[in-house]
C-alpha cells in the first residue's frame, strides 16, 4: 500500500467517525425532544397511507403515551449507543490507519461540526447564520492548513 493510499484510507474512516457522531446527537435530541411526533407524521405521509392507515396511527400518537411513541424513543436511545459504537469504531480504525493522531480528530471534529448543523437545520429546521457559516469556513480551511502543513513536515522529515 502506497503512501497515498494509506492517506486516503484513514480520511473515510475520520469522515464516517464524525457522521455517526452527528447521528448519535440527532437520536439523542429525537429521543427527547417534544418535535419526534412531526417527524413521524412526516415519515408516515412519506411512506403512504397505502402502507399504513398513517390517520389512525397519528391520531393515536398524539399522545405520549401510546406504545408507538414508546417504541420510537426506544429506537432513539438505541441508536445513541449503536451510532456511538459504529463513530468508536471507525475513530479507532482511523487512527489505525494514519500517521498522526491529528489529523484524524480535527477531521472527525470537522465532520462531526459540519454533519451536526446540516442534520439539525435538515430534521429540526434549525436556522444557520451568516455567522455560522463564517465559523464552518474557518474551520474547514482550518483542517486543510493543518493537513497540508503536517505533509509538508513529513516530508522534510523525510529528506533529512
Amino acid at each position: 500500500m502506497n503512501k497515498n493510499e494509506i492517506s486516503n484510507s484513514f480520511v473515510s474512516f475520520s469522515i464516517l467517525s464524525g457522521t455517526f457522531a452527528a447521528l448519535a446527537s440527532v437520536f439523542a435530541k429525537l429521543f427527547t425532544d417534544v418535535r419526534t411526533f412531526l417527524i413521524v407524521q412526516y415519515l408516515c405521509n412519506v411512506i403512504g397511507n397505502e402502507t399504513f392507515n398513517c390517520k389512525e396511527i397519528l391520531n393515536e400518537i398524539k399522545e405520549d403515551t401510546n406504545w408507538i411513541m414508546y417504541f420510537i424513543r426506544i429506537f432513539c436511545f438505541g441508536s445513541i449507543f449503536i451510532c456511538n459504537a459504529l463513530m468508536w469504531t471507525f475513530f479507532t480504525k482511523a487512527l489505525n490507519k494514519s500517521s498522526s493522531s491529528l489529523q484524524v480528530t480535527i477531521l472527525n471534529s470537522a465532520t462531526n461540526f459540519c454533519m451536526t448543523a446540516i442534520l439539525g437545520n435538515i430534521i429540526f429546521g434549525e436556522m444557520l447564520s451568516l455567522q455560522w457559516w463564517a465559523g464552518a469556513s474557518l474551520i474547514v480551511i482550518g483542517t486543510l492548513l493543518v493537513k497540508s502543513s503536517y505533509k509538508d513536515i513529513e516530508s522534510k522529515n523525510k529528506t533529512t
